[in-house]
């Protein structure tokens, strides 16, 4: 069964900020390349949300169904139930985590 994928409205401008930094440092091809890759992964979560990668700083504090998959060198960090993928944030794997997903999912 396929999950509804949505991308939340705060993850909106992450995803903006990884075209901006690839189209500016890389150029556009580059970035149609990335851009289908995480269209293809997009797909790979709806249908099988559960394959992510858990998110350890979550289930320490006992949240569950929250995983991660990497397209190049960004985390998308997702949310799943029965029928759909939240998808919250879009993190570059040269930030913080720890300190960024607690930010974001806690409002901190």
């Amino acid at each position: 069964m396929s999950h509804k994928v949505i991308i939340l409205d705060v993850a909106k401008p992450d995803f903006r900020e990884i075209r901006s930094y690839v189209q500016k440092d890389f150029g556009d091809a580059v970035w149609n390349d990335v851009n289908q890759e995480f269209k293809d992964m997009f797909r790979k979560i709806s249908a099988h949300p559960e394959n992510g990668k858990d998110i350890q700083e979550l289930k320490e504090v006992g949240v569950q169904n929250f995983r991660f998959r990497m397209v190049r060198q960004t985390r998308i960090v997702y949310e799943f139930n029965a029928s759909e993928v939240l998808i919250h944030m879009f993190i570059q794997t040269r930030r913080d985590f720890r300190t960024h997903l607690m930010n974001r999912l806690f409002n901190l």
